[in-house]
């Protein structure tokens, strides 16, 4: 399959240049979004497991504005969560009030860490656009 229309978009991560890659692919309707923590924009990392998944959401959410797309169109969300049967009810609490009425597939992985000490959640998503 070719795609002719592939657009990426970058957040001004850190991470991006040094590592090559887009925080959000597009490849005709399919739109895919890399692993995004909190403060992939360079803003500061909240403390609570519960802040740094709102803040992911909406550095996900201003990127996909970027590409005409909303979360109404995401259809698979990943998550990596750090100590997560300490931490998996306040992701939840915080994904369900993004999502409650869209309801996409989800999975939530316990992972011993990210590249930063500080973070405790990274999320991937995959959308097909309207």
């Amino acid at each position: 399959m070719e795609f002719k229309n592939r657009e990426k978009v970058g957040s001004g991560g850190p991470y991006e240049d040094v590592v090559g890659y887009s925080r959000v692919l597009c490849a005709g309707p399919l739109v895919f979004v890399a692993g995004t923590t909190a403060g992939s924009d360079g803003s500061p990392i909240p403390e609570s497991c519960e802040d740094q998944t709102r803040q992911t959401i909406e550095i996900i959410i201003t990127n996909l504005n970027k590409v005409r797309v909303t979360l109404d169109e995401v259809v698979r969300v990943r998550m990596f969560v750090v100590d997560i049967k300490r931490n998996w009810e306040d992701v939840s609490r915080v994904m369900n009030s993004y999502f409650a009425n869209v309801k996409p597939v989800m999975t939530m992985v316990g992972v011993a860490g990210l590249i930063d000490d500080k973070m405790c959640i990274e999320i991937e998503m995959d959308a097909v656009r309207k």
